[in-house]
C-alpha cells in the first residue's frame, strides 16, 4: 500500500477533494434563497449593496478569484479528552479558481504530507505551517508556503471551513438523504473520529454527514468524487425542500466558510455556483511521490506544471491553456 492511501490518524483523514463538497455547500446553501430577505443579515446585506444585481467579476474586481480553502483538524490531549488547538494542522487543503467569465471552477487538492521546505524553516510537511504560525498568521504563513512550493501560483484569498458549522447546517435541513453503496468504516478514538455507515438508503444527519465526505479510506479518487457530487446535488434539493428556512440556511453558509469573505463576495460566489452544471466543476490533484523511508511526500516536478495548466492554475508561455483545460 502506497503511503497517499494509508489512512491517516483522527481528523487527517479529511479527503482533499472534500474541501469543495464543503465549500460548494455552503454556496448551495446560500445560493438557494429566494425570498425572506429581511430575516436573514447576509440577505439583507445583499440588498443594500445590489449584490443581486452584479456580476461577480464587479465584486470581485476581475475574471478570476483564487482561493485556498483549509480543512483544519483539532489538536488534541492523550486520548482525545481535551482540545488543545481547535484548529491546528490544514489537513485539508485546496487551491480552487473561480473563472467567471468562462463559467468555470476549477482546482487540485494538496496531500498534507507533501514536504515543503520553505528559506528559515525545517523541512515541514505542508499541513504544518498552520500550527506552527504565530496566533493570527496561521492562513498567511499556509498560503506563503503553498505559494513557494508551487512557483506561478497566487492566493487571492484563504478560506478556512468550519467542519462544526456544517454539521450544524446539514441538520438544519433536516439532514440529507442518500444511498451508501458500501460500507464506511474507520475509528480513531485519539482523533475523536468514527466513522461508521452501513450500506443502503438512509437520511444522514450532520456528523454523519461529515462523515460520509471526508472518508477517504480504501477509496479511489473516482468513487469519493462522485459520493461528494452526489451530497451536493441531494443537499441543495434538501434545501429548497426547507424555503421556510431559507434565510437561517443561508446565514449559516456563510458561517461554513468563515470570516475570510464579506457577505457581499459570498453572495456573488453563491449566485455563480448555482448557475453552474456539474461538468463545470473539475479538479484534480498535485502530483506527488513517495520519499523513501520517510513518511513524507514529494512533489513531482516532473508532472506538476501539466496538471496546474490542466486545471487553468497557471497559464502556458503564450498564454492559452492544455486541451484538458479548455473551457
Amino acid at each position: 500500500m502506497s503511503k497517499q492511501s494509508r489512512p491517516k490518524s483522527g481528523a487527517r483523514k479529511v479527503l482533499g477533494a472534500a474541501g469543495y463538497c464543503l465549500f460548494l455547500l455552503a454556496a448551495l446553501a446560500i445560493g438557494s434563497a429566494a425570498g425572506w430577505v429581511n430575516q436573514s443579515v447576509v440577505m439583507t446585506n445583499w440588498v443594500k449593496h445590489g449584490v443581486l444585481w452584479k456580476k461577480p467579476q464587479d465584486t470581485f474586481g476581475g475574471d478570476t478569484v483564487t482561493l485556498l480553502i483549509l480543512g483544519c483538524d483539532e489538536d488534541l490531549s492523550t486520548g482525545g479528552k481535551k482540545v488543545l488547538k481547535k484548529q491546528a494542522r490544514s489537513d485539508m487543503m485546496l487551491i480552487v479558481k473561480l473563472d467567471f467569465k468562462n463559467k468555470l471552477v476549477t482546482g487540485v487538492s494538496i496531500p498534507r504530507d507533501t514536504r515543503c521546505t520553505m528559506p528559515g524553516y525545517h523541512a515541514e510537511k505542508i499541513n504544518a505551517y498552520h500550527n506552527i504560525a504565530k496566533k493570527g498568521h496561521e492562513a498567511e504563513l499556509t498560503e506563503k508556503a503553498v505559494e513557494f512550493l508551487l512557483p506561478g501560483i497566487t492566493i487571492d484569498r484563504v478560506v478556512t471551513l468550519d467542519f462544526d458549522h456544517f454539521q450544524e447546517l446539514v441538520n438544519m435541513v433536516g439532514g440529507v438523504p442518500l444511498t451508501i453503496e458500501k460500507r464506511l468504516k474507520y475509528t480513531d478514538k485519539a482523533g475523536g473520529l468514527f466513522i461508521d455507515l452501513k450500506p443502503g438508503f438512509q437520511t444522514l444527519k450532520g456528523y454523519d454527514a461529515m462523515c460520509f465526505v471526508r472518508f477517504r479510506h480504501g477509496d479511489t479518487d473516482f468513487d469519493r468524487q462522485k459520493r461528494q457530487k452526489e451530497f451536493l446535488l441531494a443537499f441543495k434539493q434538501q434545501a429548497l425542500k426547507n424555503w421556510l428556512q431559507v434565510p437561517q440556511i443561508v446565514d449559516e453558509g456563510q458561517k461554513v466558510l468563515g470570516d475570510a469573505l464579506t457577505d457581499q463576495e459570498i453572495g456573488s460566489l453563491a449566485l455563480f455556483a448555482r448557475t453552474l452544471p456539474p461538468e463545470r466543476i473539475q479538479w484534480g490533484q498535485i502530483p506527488v511521490k513517495d520519499i523513501p523511508h520517510s513518511s513524507d511526500l514529494a512533489l513531482d516536478e516532473d508532472k506538476v506544471h501539466d496538471v496546474l495548466v490542466q486545471y487553468r492554475l497557471i497559464e502556458t508561455h503564450d498564454g492559452g491553456v492544455s486541451a484538458g483545460g479548455r473551457p
